[in-house]
């Protein structure tokens, strides 16, 4: 009897841990919302409140006054618990058999590899979805098979609309509105010049280059005298004013009927400020995982042989390659976000 050779489930995840770093670094998403692991089921941050107030007078000889404390105020969610499988079935194993050899290994090792490679871009496309779902809108929410809402959370992101639409070339005024969203860091401890990300699709971007108001980005001119153009002079226009810096970013996915849809919606820029103090502004985190050994936080990949012998035996045989996680977005200083829609 032919033997069947393809990675162990271990393997798997040591394989997905090479591929991670790059697939993760060509999402932005993940450098807003950075994947972190916690140990624990229950997705939990806690945030200080804002300082308040100025230092009080005590004069010659007099008792300093106290201050109050400064208080802090605790989130929580429930982790989304994520996971699907696909399957290697009858026919490609029997096809994958080399004539003329018998009782020698057949190797799946591609077969394998070419499910995880769909598995893992899945779970980073729901990964996606939900963060820019969230920072588009301020919500998400997931539905199972039935359509009951089995994971959502709204947060209090903060918004702006630009003064006129920017596909009204002639009187859009596009700087005046990265403007605007400079004024919305005041009593924040946050950062909207040109330290912060601007986030928008290709249409959005199209409609700003396409400018035509001389009392606006039309009228601006660069070093050289030469009228604004492209992404480049643009954000070197943007810098001068210590404004956002543009990021065009066009990804998506497939749905299920073959229908492109955005992660940025059109009209949508996603502003993300930087913290004065460099700290993180939100993360995706991954819970506690029943399926990884000693319930260890993070996603699982699992190779099951539906066809080997034992009680349990299935006829026809598959192969089976599973993949999930547990976990959610967290966003610790949502005033660090705008959603402007322009």
């Amino acid at each position: 009897m032919a033997t069947l050779v393809y990675p162990t489930s271990a393997e798997l995840t040591r394989i997905a841990q090479d591929k991670l770093p790059n697939l993760v670094a060509q999402r932005p998403i993940f450098g807003i919302m950075p994947i972190e692991s916690v140990d624990s089921h229950i997705l939990m941050w806690e945030q200080e409140d804002n300082y308040v107030g100025l230092q009080q007078i005590r004069g010659l000889n007099g008792q300093p006054p106290r201050v109050k404390k400064t208080g802090a105020k605790r989130f929580m969610m429930e982790p989304g618990v994520y996971g699907e499988f696909t399957t290697i079935d009858e026919l490609e194993l029997t096809e994958r058999r080399q004539w003329g050899t018998f009782g020698q290994p057949i190797s799946i090792d591609d077969l394998i590899m070419r499910e995880q490679d769909r598995l893992l871009g899945r779970r980073l496309d729901r990964e996606e979805f939900i963060g820019w779902t969230l920072l588009t809108t301020g919500t998400f929410s997931i539905s199972g098979p039935d359509g009951q809402v089995l994971q959502t959370d709204t947060f209090a992101l903060q918004t702006a609309s630009a003064a006129v639409a920017w596909a009204t070339f002639a009187t859009a005024t596009p700087l005046k509105d990265f403007r605007a969203v400079q004024l919305l860091s005041r009593g924040h401890s946050v950062n909207f010049g040109a330290a912060a990300k601007a986030y928008m699709n290709r249409v959005t971007f199209n409609n700003l280059v396409s400018n035509t108001n001389t009392n606006d980005f039309a009228g601006r001119r660069t070093s050289g005298l030469q009228s604004v153009l492209n992404l480049t002079e643009i954000n070197s226009v943007l810098a001068g004013e210590d404004l956002p810096q543009i990021v065009i970013y066009d990804g998506g996915y497939l749905d299920e009927v073959g229908v492109f849809q955005p992660f940025i919606a059109n009209a949508k820029v996603i502003v993300v400020g930087a913290r004065t103090d460099g700290g993180r502004v939100a993360e995706y985190r991954m819970t506690r995982n029943a399926q990884n050994p000693n319930m260890a936080p993070g996603a699982y990949m699992e190779v099951i042989d539906r066809g080997a012998a034992g009680s349990g035996r299935q006829v026809p045989r598959t192969i089976e390659v599973h993949d999930g996680h547990n976990g959610g977005p967290v966003i610790y200083f949502p005033s660090a976000i705008i959603i402007l829609s322009v």
